[in-house]
């Protein structure tokens, strides 16, 4: 795929947008594209990668013209979603530093999640009549007769804003994370892995993630849960690095990594948590030093 992308502009225009295309009907497929104008970016600068979001933004305004949606709507989310990943694939590459990188995606989708508390009286509500803008409503609850989806969707309004907050940035992590794996492929083998085993979030973070967690055990604030969720999707990816560089120093086979993304498969929301929480121990605790020092021993 990544040898495709940087075969020539119009090979990367029509993968990218193929596979934006594509993720009208399957969303995970989005990342791809995501990935092939982060990886333009990362290898040509800037330029041409905010050339190659522009197009695939007219191209996903023309479809919706063709389906006769919201043309002006189309264009400007789409170019501000794939301009963003632009940014951050600049970020990336002047820094080379995963940790600031991270911290800034998940810092991003904090802030917006205050901002919304801050500015929208019932957030609730919002979530509630935007849920069941998406959907015919009515039909859906007829089919599912035994199930009150109305009580399930103030349940899962409440916490809809840093759910959605901790999802986008996941999206945007992983496309990034993507993008930076097919240019180690292509022109650095063994740099991502390398970046991968050695990711680790800064202490102050953790402590703030920490802080927050401790008062929203006593004040129950919708607003502080939303954060934990942003915080703590944010110390997922450590986790997981944790697990793929111990495996490593230890040498032991790669179907043991099968225990840690089985169960984040099946339950994910828990295992996540779980993973999580780990990679915010390991910033204190440092646990691949610590190995390092013992197999020298």
């Amino acid at each position: 795929m990544a040898a495709f992308i940087m075969s020539g502009p119009l090979q990367a225009i029509g993968f990218a947008l193929v596979f934006a295309l594509l993720a009208m009907f399957l969303p995970f497929l989005g990342l791809l594209s995501n990935a092939a104008i982060g990886l333009v970016t990362l290898r040509m600068g800037w330029q041409r990668g905010a050339t190659l979001a522009l197009a695939v933004s007219i191209g996903l305004a023309i479809t919706a013209l063709i389906l006769q949606g919201n043309v002006l709507g189309s264009l400007l989310a789409s170019l501000m979603q794939l301009l963003l990943i632009v940014g951050l694939a600049v970020y990336l590459a002047h820094t080379a530093s995963w940790p600031q990188v991270i911290q800034s995606i998940f810092g991003l989708a904090a802030a917006i999640v205050v901002v919304f508390h801050l500015s929208v009286d019932d957030p609730v509500s919002f979530w509630v009549n935007a849920l069941k803008a998406l959907v015919d409503w009515d039909q859906l609850q007829a089919s599912l007769a035994d199930v009150n989806l109305n009580d399930l969707l103030n349940q899962v309004a409440v916490h809809m804003t840093g759910l959605f907050a901790a999802s986008m940035s996941l999206v945007f992590t992983l496309s990034l994370m993507l993008a930076r794996q097919w240019q180690a492929a292509l022109y650095n083998p063994g740099g991502f892995k390398e970046e991968m085993y050695a990711l680790r979030l800064s202490k102050t973070a953790a402590l703030v993630v920490s802080a927050i967690i401790m008062l929203a055990l006593f004040s129950r604030s919708a607003l502080l849960i939303d954060l934990i969720f942003v915080g703590l999707g944010m110390f997922l990816f450590q986790g997981i690095a944790l697990a793929h560089s111990v495996r490593a120093q230890l040498n032991a086979p790669k179907a043991w990594l099968l225990a840690l993304y089985i169960p984040l498969a099946l339950l994910p929301v828990q295992t996540g948590l779980l993973v999580a929480v780990f990679g915010m121990v390991d910033t204190f605790a440092d646990f691949r030093a610590y190995l390092a020092r013992r197999t020298k021993q």
